[in-house]
């Protein structure tokens, strides 16, 4: 519990600090123009002289992404079975929320 809820330390600060660089930077790319090559779904009318690289579908790139994360929050459950009914409650949080990313991803 102490590494999770510790005072902070320089490395917490610095990690805050290179966090809020690489977003200020994100916004400023997204505002000139430079905008993230990232798309939730493939673009249909993508054009053959743009750079490929490696096509996944969206089911599959979520569903691969999503299922680590829920098992892990499941895991946290095993792993820290103490804390208050907070903690409690941002595990299950977290969990519930990659379960129901995962169970939309199924479409059952």
């Amino acid at each position: 519990m102490k590494v999770m809820f510790s005072e902070p330390s320089i490395w917490v600060t610095a990690t805050t600090v290179a966090t809020l660089i690489s977003l200020v930077y994100l916004c400023v790319a997204e505002v000139i123009g430079n905008h993230l090559q990232y798309s939730k779904f493939t673009n249909s009318n993508y054009s053959n002289n743009k750079k490929a690289g490696i096509k996944v579908s969206s089911r599959s790139g979520m569903l691969t992404l999503y299922t680590p994360a829920f098992l892990a929050g499941l895991v946290s459950f095993f792993f820290f079975p103490g804390g208050d009914l907070r903690f409690f409650l941002l595990k299950f949080a977290v969990t519930f929320h990659f379960f129901k990313r995962d169970f939309e991803v199924i479409d059952l």
